[in-house]
């Protein structure tokens, strides 16, 4: 049993530079349809994927009903697997709003400002720590002894802040130094009780 974190492909909201990590309307662009198509295609000829689950925000979710297609497998979609909101400013393309966004990323990188959040109600590091590390454990718990492999199709912000506290020999260092671009995706499995990354195929 593998588990698969893959990144959704291109959006409207990568092209625009739109902060867009709720449930606003920015879908694939033909470029990430064709990502996804591409990214099903090789996870069809080199995986044993039985389970996919993505987050509900509408670029990954479209990229995993492609896939999910492709391979005829139903679709499981969590909120764990959600970007990180940025409160008020979702929905900004201005610099200051991108500004406060680095901002933010920087105090969660640099000062372990994990409470640190976009007020009045964006998320904090811990907030998607809450959220994401206990699906993710009890995932590999529930599926250790399972056949065939999982995929996640979920965000590079994300990725790169929880990578680190779920598979045990990486970190924030490395995932600063791979960040996953559109369908790229990262392979992980159970090493003596952990999970631990491998090199991509």
């Amino acid at each position: 049993m593998r588990i698969l974190f893959a990144r959704h492909g291109e959006s409207e909201a990568n092209l625009q530079k739109i902060i867009s990590n709720r449930d606003l309307h920015h879908p694939l662009t033909d470029k990430g349809i064709s990502q996804a198509s591409a990214l099903a295609e090789r996870l069809s000829n080199s995986f044993q994927v039985k389970t996919i689950w993505s987050s509900p925000i509408l670029r990954a979710k479209e990229t995993a009903e492609i896939v999910a297609k492709k391979l005829e497998l139903p679709l499981k979609i969590s909120p764990a697997l959600r970007e990180f909101d940025c409160g008020m400013l979702e929905g900004r393309t201005d610099p200051e709003a991108w500004n406060a966004y680095r901002k933010l990323v920087r105090a969660w990188d640099e000062d372990q400002a994990y409470k640190q959040r976009i007020l009045p109600d964006g998320e904090s590091f811990n907030d998607l720590k809450t959220r994401f590390v206990p699906f993710i454990n009890g995932l590999f718990e529930s599926s250790r002894a399972l056949s065939g492999d999982i995929l996640l199709i979920t965000h590079g912000g994300l990725l790169y802040q929880m990578l680190p506290l779920v598979v045990s020999n990486i970190d924030r260092a490395y995932t600063k130094a791979n960040r996953l671009g559109n369908c790229d995706f990262f392979i992980t499995q159970p090493h003596e009780g952990k999970l631990v990354h491998i090199n991509n195929i």
